[in-house]
């Protein structure tokens, strides 16, 4: 028996349904790709933090062992002319929580005299531009913030070992690059001397107290960002810092304003100018940063700056991770610095001021 067999209509979507559907997914990725992106943030963040409270354990570890803080900037006795060669007062006091971070092997190298590439060269190392010494170009984990981009500027044609965090000079402006005892718990130090700060000088408090504090390095191809970079030649920092904030407009500095754009901030974790490891509590958080020399070789103010929206993370003297709003209070930003008493920056001032006798907490 032979059974019939009935046609069938099989029906396709049009182009008209398939462009909706299209159009659907479309709407449907432009709603999650945000939130995508602020959970990768998140988690970016939170790390960072973590960095900045490790890096915090370690100078607590090093305070232990010591009795006091690493300088911000140290000197080894030799220049680039002299055999062996030295750092001209230059390398960073970074370089002394090596060992509580990890990175022993690394401070072992810097911590000797050694020759490299035919270079006699004292421990703690030549002056900042000698590429061939191992150290110098040693990529840190611990001192890079996930949320920063993951190119840095080259400085001298070279690839450095670059840095997120900064040593808080507190709300010292003139000289912050040579003051031993600066407002903040970091400061400079001669040779065979160590630092004279120490957990008793933090009078206001160690929760009171900033010690470090995110600083974002230059990027390659942007040079006129505020972040990573400085405004250079700039009179009146001390006077009236708000001068500095004149420099740049929506983190730009403006087309009329001189900018270094050959050695930018960040790029070389070793440096202890305070242009380039440094961080002021003046300016609020992702403000420009100015010298009053060219190349950042003496003093300035050094905003804290990140890549989280919005401000950056700061880390307090008693171990504490906090992230600083770009609104933060700064008081009378047209004032003259003060180098004792309370801070007439504001909040922000006064959490950089070990001492200033400010009652003020973290907002």
């Amino acid at each position: 028996m032979r059974l019939s067999t009935v046609p069938r209509n099989y029906r396709g979507f049009t182009l008209v349904e398939l462009l909706v559907v299209i159009a659907i997914i479309g709407v449907l990725i432009a709603l999650l790709l945000p939130a995508v992106q602020q959970a990768r943030e998140a988690a970016r963040r939170m790390d960072c933090s973590n960095k900045l409270k490790q890096l915090g354990i370690a100078l607590h570890n090093h305070h232990d062992t010591y009795l006091y803080f690493p300088a911000l900037r140290n000197n080894n006795g030799g220049t680039r002319t002299t055999n062996p060669q030295g750092n001209e007062g230059r390398n960073s006091g970074m370089m002394f929580i090596l060992p509580f971070i990890e990175q022993g092997p690394l401070y072992e190298i810097l911590s000797q005299p050694g020759t490299f590439s035919g270079n006699a060269v004292l421990a703690y190392g030549p002056i900042r531009e000698k590429y061939w010494y191992t150290p110098y170009v040693a990529k840190i984990d611990a001192f890079l913030c996930p949320s920063n981009p993951s190119n840095p500027a080259q400085i001298w044609g070279y690839t450095w070992g670059a840095r997120s965090y900064a040593c808080s000079v507190g709300d010292s402006i003139a000289n912050n690059h040579n003051l031993e005892n600066t407002r903040g718990i970091f400061g400079r130090v001669d040779t065979n001397k160590h630092s004279q700060i120490t957990m008793a000088s933090i009078t206001d408090g160690t929760s009171n107290t900033v010690m470090m504090a995110e600083r974002a390095y230059g990027i390659s191809g942007q040079t006129r960002s505020i972040f990573g970079f400085f405004a250079n030649n700039v009179s009146g920092l001390n006077t009236s810092p708000i001068t500095c904030l004149t420099t740049a407009s929506q983190g730009k500095y403006q087309s009329s304003q001189s900018v270094q754009e050959s050695r930018a901030a960040g790029i070389q974790w070793f440096d202890g100018f305070p242009a380039f490891t440094g961080v002021t509590t003046v300016l609020p958080p992702n403000s420009p940063s100015c010298t009053n020399d060219n190349w950042g070789d003496q003093w300035g103010l050094f905003s804290a700056s990140s890549y989280h929206p919005g401000g950056a993370m700061v880390l307090m003297g008693d171990g504490s991770v906090h992230f600083i709003s770009e609104t933060i209070d700064t008081g009378n930003l047209t004032a003259q610095e003060s180098t004792s008493g309370f801070s007439p920056y504001g909040v922000w001032g006064a959490l950089g001021s070990k001492s200033g006798g400010e009652t003020v907490a973290l907002p």
